[in-house]
């Protein structure tokens, strides 16, 4: 493609020419080094560089025999992404790295240190995605092909296209049912199916429907780059945070506003903490003037016939229930809690995307 190159850096000389070779064949044009110093260089001078596809862990080549004896080099791939940015804020940078799974497998698979790892990849600045190598081992053509796509997105614009995080509401269905949908939509059949083929077709209607059928519901992390669907097993279906993320996910694939106010959060009702407060058109000096006196004893107390009014303050259910579930996300590694929802329009609205899926059920085995 005319006037763009791809940088690539990557230590792994067999993972360095397979990435090569698969930008390549769809018509990029590719500079591959696996020196990091040699890579910073290459993106600084050459104005044509457009895109970076890196690793995070970085050795020096050529590498030894035994794995204990390879030396890091000077710049990682965040170091290289700094470097880049501060000289050049137009490239836009694509992770492809093992270093969240590696740090999972030190954990014992845990899934908590693979999220929170790809999370810190991600907020690097001008970072667009994160591929993770195993999705590439178990699906290459499916995650080259998003790589290349993404890319060929992208350039439309010299602007970073930052792909936030996602949270999916998926319906559940039986096999069967699953794959009757998937000929409904005129699609190849996949476990997660997204719904807006069918409200191209149908409408809000056929959602509503589909709603009200699914055998399960349940909320998933999109990991982007890989499209790893990550089940968030402890937001339960009769949660207020399941009622938030749902309501707000039915206006996104409707393409409504967005936003959750008062009125379409329903409560049950708690003993909460009441405040007794002032009414504000009433000074406060002049409500004590009238109110308070001083005895024949020089003490000071309420006057004789005087009753004090104030109204119950109470907190807004919806606010107690936004934050609560802003703390639960930050603990997702979605980003700092605070962040997470802008209040507006007397309500709040989500800083992170949101969507819904068709997933099939997995018959429980009967031992």
């Amino acid at each position: 493609m005319a006037n763009l190159r791809i940088l690539i850096l990557e230590d792994d000389e067999l993972w360095l020419a397979r990435h090569k070779l698969r930008l390549m064949e769809a018509g990029f044009d590719c500079y591959a080094t696996q020196d990091a110093k040699e890579a910073i260089k290459a993106a600084k001078i050459d104005p044509t560089i457009k895109f970076v596809l890196l690793d995070e862990i970085l050795y020096v080549t050529p590498f030894p025999l035994k794995e204990e004896e390879r030396e890091l080099q000077r710049w990682q791939g965040h170091g290289v992404i700094r470097e880049i940015t501060a000289q050049r804020a137009d490239i836009q940078f694509i992770v492809i790295s093992a270093a969240p799974q590696i740090e999972s497998d030190k954990q014992e698979g845990d899934k908590h240190v693979f999220r929170q790892e790809t999370a810190k990849l991600r907020r690097r600045q001008g970072v667009i995605d994160i591929v993770h190598k195993v999705d590439i081992e178990e699906s290459p053509d499916e995650t080259y092909g998003w790589i290349i796509d993404l890319l060929k997105r992208s350039q439309i614009t010299t602007k970073a296209e930052v792909i936030t995080p996602k949270i999916i509401i998926g319906l559940g269905f039986s096999k069967e049912t699953h794959e009757a949908i998937a000929e409904q939509m005129e699609i190849p059949k996949r476990q997660f199916l997204p719904i807006s083929p069918l409200l191209k077709q149908s409408g809000s209607r056929i959602l509503n429907e589909f709603w009200q059928r699914a055998e399960e519901k349940s909320v998933f992390l999109e990991m982007p780059g890989s499209k790893r669907l990550d089940h968030l097993k402890a937001i339960k279906p009769n949660s207020s945070a399941f009622q938030i993320l749902s309501f707000l996910a039915l206006q996104a694939e409707k393409q409504a506003n967005v936003l959750i106010q008062e009125k379409d959060y329903q409560h049950s009702s708690r003993h909460s903490k009441k405040t007794i407060s002032v009414e504000a058109d009433v000074d406060a000096l002049e409500r004590q003037d009238f109110a308070y006196g001083y005895g024949e004893d020089g003490r000071k107390g309420l006057r004789s016939g005087v009753q004090i009014e104030g109204k119950v303050d109470q907190s807004s259910p919806l606010k107690v229930a936004v934050h609560r579930l802003s703390q639960q996300l930050h603990r997702l590694n979605l980003g700092p809690a605070r962040q997470l929802f802008n209040y507006e329009e007397n309500g709040y609205r989500p800083s992170f995307e949101l969507g819904i899926v068709v997933y099939a059920i997995r018959p429980t085995k009967v031992s």
